[in-house]
C-alpha cells in the first residue's frame, strides 16, 4: 500500500487508493488512513478539483499528490511499517450489485432515475408500469434489480438500478402477493421491454380498474414517444340505467 494524500476536507491527510493495484478496480475501492471516516477518497476526487477549476466554479486549484502530509499522516505511514499495530482503515462501504434489501420505494427511486439519465422507450415504459405496482413492495424483488453508479458533474454520484430479467419478473408478480391487475400490468411492462410476449386483449382488460388502465395507456403513449406530448383528462361516466 502506498500512502497518498487525500481529501477529507482540508486536503492534508494520507489515504491509500488501490486503483494501481494488481488486480485492482480502477479506484473504486478507496481507503482512508486520515481521522474522517465521514469524507473516504475517491479516484475521481482530482478529477472534480480541476473541473471545478476549469469551469471558474472555483479560485483554487489543488494539486493532491503535491501536498506535504500532516503528523498525522506521518504517524499512520510509520504504523504502516508494522501491520499488525496499524490502526483499522475506514473503508468505504461496498457498493452494491443488487437493490437487495431496498425498500420498494428506494427500488422504485433507483428504477426513475435509469430512466431519467437515459433509457429506451420501451424500458422507460415498463418502468412506468412497474412502479406503479406493488411488485416493487414485496420481499425479494429487490435481488432483480441491478444498482449501478454513474459519475456525474462534479464527482457526484447518481445511483440507478435495472431489471435484470424482465421474464423472471412475470414469474416473481406471477407467484407474489400482488392484486391479479399488478400481474397483468407487468406482463404488460415485461412485452414493452423486450421481455415475453403478451396477449393484449387479456393483459389490458381493465374495464373494473380505471386508475389501471390510466396506467397502461401512459405507458403505451410513453413507448410511441410521445409520452410528455398528451395529459390524459379523465371525465365522468354517466351510470347505466336499468
Amino acid at each position: 500500500m502506498t500512502p497518498r494524500a487525500c481529501t477529507d476536507g482540508t486536503l492534508q491527510h494520507l489515504s491509500v487508493d488501490l486503483d494501481d493495484a494488481p488486480g485492482g478496480d480502477g479506484g473504486k475501492t478507496g481507503l482512508t488512513l486520515c481521522s474522517a471516516p465521514e469524507r473516504p477518497v475517491w479516484s475521481s476526487d482530482q478529477w472534480a478539483i480541476d473541473v471545478a477549476y476549469e469551469m471558474h466554479l472555483s479560485d483554487t486549484r489543488v494539486d493532491i499528490a503535491a501536498l506535504p502530509p500532516c503528523a498525522e499522516c506521518l504517524r499512520v505511514a510509520e504504523l504502516l511499517a508494522d501491520p499488525d499495530t496499524a490502526p483499522p482503515l475506514h473503508r468505504r462501504a461496498t457498493r452494491p450489485r443488487f437493490a437487495s434489501g431496498f425498500t420498494g420505494d428506494e427500488i422504485r427511486a433507483v428504477l426513475r432515475t435509469d430512466t431519467a439519465t437515459g433509457a429506451s422507450l420501451g424500458r422507460r415504459a415498463a418502468v412506468h408500469l412497474l412502479t406503479g405496482t406493488a411488485v416493487p413492495d414485496q420481499p425479494g424483488f429487490g435481488d432483480l434489480v441491478g444498482i449501478l453508479d454513474l459519475v456525474w458533474d462534479m464527482g457526484d454520484t447518481v445511483r440507478m438500478g435495472q431489471v435484470t430479467d424482465w421474464a423472471a419478473v412475470v414469474d416473481f408478480a406471477a407467484d407474489g402477493d400482488v392484486p391479479d391487475r399488478d400481474r397483468q400490468m407487468i406482463a404488460v411492462a415485461a412485452s414493452l421491454a423486450g421481455g415475453p410476449p403478451v396477449d393484449l386483449e387479456t393483459a389490458v382488460s381493465l374495464v373494473d380498474d380505471p386508475a389501471a388502465a390510466r396506467r397502461v395507456i401512459e405507458a403505451v403513449a410513453i413507448a410511441t414517444g410521445h409520452g410528455d406530448r398528451w395529459e390524459l383528462t379523465e371525465r365522468s361516466v354517466p351510470s347505466a340505467r336499468t
